[in-house]
């Protein structure tokens, strides 16, 4: 087996529809939508009031479900870094937990030292920040004693290695709604160049307030125009009505694994990861373009020696807006040629809504699972297909076929656009 070899070993994820692969894959497949309207600040003064929240969430019961699963030194660790932090922080500590329990990995001596934390995501404590600095200019000496270190993004990375007590790295990296992808790449890196055994790729849950949501409506990005009233109907890639993205929470963990190292601890193992490959529109705009994401889409394809024949499933990025779907698909398109008639393509966003900086490894988690259960979930809200649409975007209905390799894309404002591979695991 060669050494450069990288798979999948452990995954969570938390979204509005889910916190456990198994019930977020069932959900889609039976067409259940994240959308609906924010419960948790104040929408008066935006035009935009839906999206995707995860329910009320009982953190504590959560992380003591984990007793008698896991060491007790990690569990005691976890308590420790709860008194100090946010709800966000938290939220990524339990799905890395999770994905770590997951791996097996609690059960075998690794080196610390050869095991890391990538967290992808930026701007990850803006609504704390906002309410900290409303107690601040109310009665400064009430703010938040940890808030210095709570409103760096790091606090993620830190707090997921001190729980896990990984020591090789613990940092971030941002792209946008392109940084599931980047993490990826950053994380295979650390495995074929620095050596590493074991990356935790973590995606925080993005943090949504009325100023940032207001801010993305009057660029036109989000929907605000239509299906205020029928929430679950405003998420519609590849219809002719779409009118811009619903954002929702939701963050996922994937655990990379050297897959010799996995092989030899008999681990269980989900995937492979073929590769992933990122470049840059050399744009700060937010609109797609096709020369970039064609040449991304070609250089992982280079990079992994997979031909385009080969793949045989697009996760979209497919946000719903009117551009972006459709620069995506000629792209698709471009790369596949005669091959992208055959391809199955889905928009995962559709019912989850856009998670923004994590959308790339959730929707890599949610691609796994279907690829494992040979059936991919049905585009939905597509009541008039616009006429643009040449491709197979399973508009009418969950698609079963056996995939051995699927294409994720994930594109970002700014002009960064980003793919990864995946394949069956034949050993």
């Amino acid at each position: 087996m060669s050494s450069d070899r990288i798979v999948i070993t452990g995954v969570a994820i938390n979204t509005p529809i889910g916190d456990t692969l198994d019930l977020v894959g069932n959900n889609l497949l039976s067409g259940k939508s994240a959308i609906g309207y924010w419960r948790n600040f104040d929408t008066s003064n935006i035009y935009s009031k839906i999206g995707g929240q995860i329910p009320e969430y009982d953190i504590e019961g959560k992380l003591h479900a984990f007793s008698n699963r896991i060491p007790d030194i990690v569990l005691s660790r976890a308590e420790k870094v709860f008194k100090q932090t946010t709800k966000g922080v938290q939220l990524s500590v339990l799905m890395a937990m999770e994905a770590w329990l997951d791996a097996g990995l609690f059960e075998h001596i690794i080196d610390p030292f050869d095991c890391g934390i990538i967290c992808g995501g930026h701007n990850l404590s803006d609504k704390y920040l906002l309410d900290q600095q409303k107690i601040f200019s109310d009665e400064p000496e009430f703010i938040d004693a940890f808030s210095g270190l709570n409103s760096l993004d790091t606090d993620h990375s830190s707090s997921v290695a001190q729980v896990l007590n990984t020591k090789g790295f613990a940092y971030l990296v941002g792209g946008t709604c392109a940084t599931g992808n980047i993490a990826i790449q950053t994380a295979i890196n650390a495995i074929k160049v620095d050596k590493k055994q074991v990356v935790a790729v973590v995606c925080p849950m993005a943090s949504f307030h009325p100023m940032m949501l207001h801010s993305l409506t009057i660029l036109e990005a989000i929907c605000y125009s239509q299906y205020q009233d029928t929430p679950t109907k405003a998420s519609r890639p590849y219809d002719i009505n779409r009118s811009g993205f619903l954002p929702s929470e939701g963050g996922a963990v994937l655990i990379l694994e050297q897959a010799e190292h996995a092989k030899n601890r008999g681990a269980k193992i989900y995937a492979e990861l073929l590769g992933a490959s990122v470049n840059s529109d050399a744009n700060h705009l937010g609109d797609p373009s096709h020369e970039g994401q064609v040449r991304v889409i070609q250089d992982v394809l280079k990079k992994c020696n997979i031909s385009p024949e080969q793949v045989d499933y697009v996760s979209a990025h497919a946000t719903s807006t009117k551009l972006g779907d459709i620069v995506e698909l000629k792209s698709i398109k471009r790369v596949f040629g005669s091959h992208a008639e055959k391809l199955i393509i889905n928009a995962p966003k559709s019912l989850l809504g856009h998670t923004m900086w994590a959308s790339g490894v959730v929707e890599a988690a949610i691609a796994i699972w279907q690829m494992r259960q040979g059936e991919f979930h049905q585009s939905h809200n597509i009541e008039t297909l616009d006429p643009a649409v040449e491709l197979n975007v399973c508009a009418s209905g969950n698609v079963k076929k056996e995939v051995n390799i699927f294409l994720n894309n994930s594109f970002g404002m700014g002009g960064i656009n980003s793919a990864s591979l995946f394949s069956r695991y034949h050993g």
